[in-house]
């Protein structure tokens, strides 16, 4: 997935592979995201690889996702589960914390 140089993109996005020219403000979960020098990142990522041309911003909050799709750094709700939390877990978590704000 990629957002040009023009792109304004707010929400939560989950792809494998994320190369950001223009401007991001949200959530992400991929394996892998560029920003490149003309992209600004806004919010939370959890990704396995990240990298940050001279000039791209990144403002907010990261966690690293390993191969397995396991997160290494867990929001501090999740830290005391005894089972390891997978990408899909948070996600679902999300989707559930997401549906009672509504409420």
């Amino acid at each position: 997935m990629s957002v040009g140089v023009q792109g304004q993109v707010s929400g939560f996005i989950k792809a494998r592979s994320i190369v950001l020219s223009g401007v991001f403000e949200g959530k992400v979960a991929c394996e892998r995201i560029d920003i490149l020098s003309t992209g600004k990142f806004i919010g939370e990522l959890i990704s396995g690889e990240v990298t940050i041309e001279a000039g791209g911003k990144f403002i907010g909050e990261s966690r690293e996702l390993t191969e397995g799709g396991m997160i290494v750094s867990l929001p501090e709700e999740m830290k005391h589960s005894t089972a390891p939390a997978s990408l899909n877990d948070l996600l679902d978590k999300e989707k559930i914390e997401d549906k009672s704000e509504k409420d």
